[in-house]
């Protein structure tokens, strides 16, 4: 320390100087900070299409991995599609509702084809 003091020119200045670097340290993880949020806030707000009314009929056995396993005949209702995820609700499945993969929903009915039975 007491080099490192003498480097600067004293204590006084020495403090002073790591005073001034914790400053500029915090200011810049609150930029960053403030950035990344507003990047993700502007992913969240972005306007989720709802799709509640339209239900699919599984047409392909398929298991997407992460806890939905669907038969076919099983019926899926598409709650949100946010493009890169869609939430769904498997009628009479007690542990809805699951995010799945356009591409996983795609394989297992026509979700893409758009060809959907209403309610």
């Amino acid at each position: 320390m007491t080099t490192a003091a003498k480097r600067v020119g004293g204590p006084k200045e020495l403090l002073a100087g790591i005073g001034g670097l914790g400053y500029l340290t915090v200011r810049g993880v609150e930029a960053g900070g403030t950035a990344a949020y507003k990047k993700l806030r502007s992913v969240f707000e972005k306007k989720i299409e709802s799709t509640s009314d339209r239900v699919f009929t599984v047409t392909a056995d398929g298991d997407d991995g992460n806890g939905l396993t669907v038969r076919v005949g099983n019926e899926i209702r598409v709650l949100k599609n946010v493009g890169e995820a869609v939430l769904v609700e498997l009628i009479d499945d007690q542990d809805n509702p699951y995010m799945v993969s356009p591409t996983f929903l795609a394989s297992v009915c026509d979700f893409l084809a758009g060809n959907s039975k209403e309610d």
